[in-house]
């Protein structure tokens, strides 16, 4: 399939499977202590990282019902049944279920424009559906790969829909959540991997507006603050992987808007 006949549907579905792929290639080789690693999705080893993914593709080949509990049962449930296993049963447990999400998918392919909802209960389609769960299994392979000490696909399928993510939330985040005053103008310098420059400008109303900092509009304004990062940085920050406090960000401007931008970047549940 060329890229021009790639539908954003089959990009989440090839993203997701590229990141399934990595993280159970990366269980095949993993020794015991390394199952039992801490990683930096709060109180979770690299075992119950790989639990949870099984729990999120059994509701997922389920049918997504609707769950009762909301994103404790999707996220939580799985984890907790399975604290004694061990780390390859819950890898043959996540081969098995992925195998037959794959099987699902090339059998029935999903409506794009189907209405459902996510694990937490929020009204999405299901390709929405698919996207979150893209970036989903890109994080927690994320999550396992730093917890071993193995980095990589810092800029795969997967790790550019997150950033497409993460970047969509920055007005939100300045603007509302931060609470940049009227007239700010905040710009974002990521290098790395996925490398970009925005700037967020708030408007009156307290409303922020993304735009590319190459822009020649963008040439006139004077940063009231500029934060500049690496791309795993920004990303770890954007998934709640890691403390504002402890994150390597360079910073120009006002520092207490900037804590306050930094600490509500975490966007992940």
């Amino acid at each position: 399939m060329t890229a021009a006949a790639m539908t954003n549907l089959d990009r989440y579905i090839a993203a997701w499977r590229h990141a399934m792929d990595a993280s159970i290639a990366l269980g095949d080789g993993l020794a015991s202590e390394q199952w039992r690693a801490r990683t930096e999705c709060p109180k979770w080893t690299v075992r119950d990282v790989y639990a949870h993914l099984v729990g999120g593709e059994e509701w997922m080949a389920a049918g997504h019902p609707r769950p009762d509990e909301g994103l404790a049962r999707i996220a939580e449930g799985p984890v907790a049944a399975r604290r004694r296993y061990s780390g390859p049963e819950v890898l043959a447990e996540l081969t098995d279920v992925y195998a037959q999400r794959v099987r699902q998918l090339a059998e029935n392919p999903p409506d794009p424009d189907e209405q459902t909802f996510t694990a937490y209960l929020a009204p999405i389609t299901v390709e929405g559906l698919l996207r979150m769960r893209a970036f989903d299994a890109w994080v927690h392979e994320q999550d396992v790969r730093r917890a071993i000490g193995v980095p990589g696909n810092l800029d795969s399928d997967g790790a550019r829909i997150a950033a497409e993510i993460f970047v969509s939330a920055l007005p939100r985040i300045v603007g509302k959540t931060a609470g940049a005053p009227p007239g700010s103008v905040v710009r974002f310098t990521v290098d790395g991997e996925l490398p970009f420059d925005y700037v967020v400008v708030v408007d009156e109303s307290g409303r922020g507006a993304l735009i590319p900092a190459d822009r020649p509009a963008v040439d006139a304004m004077a940063a009231t603050l500029h934060l500049r990062m690496g791309w795993e940085t920004f990303a770890r920050l954007g998934a709640g992987r890691i403390a504002p406090e402890s994150a390597e960000v360079s910073l120009d401007g006002d520092a207490e808007i900037a804590a306050r931008i930094l600490k509500g970047l975490a966007i992940t549940p």
